[in-house]
């Protein structure tokens, strides 16, 4: 499958871009996994959805928690390349293998300024200015 690959750059923590669009997504009944580098960065993105917004509950479980049944969960938080709760989009933090990434529809990978680290081509490219996203 040829994934839909979008670039994200952040002026801000990650968390208040990335928390949006998990919240689309939701609205739209799909499903995402958040690839993330490490158990630190997975535990980061966990706290900060727990405590992001007090009128919107952005329901998600990380790789760790053992009392869920991960098909069911529409968004998993993980470091590794398996697709457990059958997400239909991939939001990467740390680069996976371009076979993984070719498993989803749309790709987004989030990264603040300065730090691109991604290999991969772009379809789209983005950057917020005056707090809206701007095709660059």
């Amino acid at each position: 499958m040829k994934s839909e690959i979008n670039f994200y750059q952040v002026d801000e923590t990650i968390i208040k871009s990335l928390a949006p669009l998990l919240i689309k997504i939701l609205d739209e009944k799909k499903k995402a996994l958040v690839f993330c580098a490490d158990q630190k960065q997975i535990d980061e993105i966990d706290a900060s959805l727990w405590s992001y917004g007090r009128s919107k509950f952005i329901p998600h479980v990380t790789i760790s928690d053992k009392d869920f049944k991960m098909r069911r969960q529409p968004i998993l938080i993980t470091d590794k390349e398996e697709n457990t709760n059958e997400a239909d989009y991939l939001v990467f933090l740390s680069e996976p293998s371009e076979a993984f990434i070719s498993k989803f529809a749309r790709v987004f990978y989030f990264y603040e300024e300065g730090k691109f680290a991604a290999k991969v081509k772009a379809k789209n490219s983005y950057k917020k200015e005056e707090g809206k996203w701007v095709r660059v």
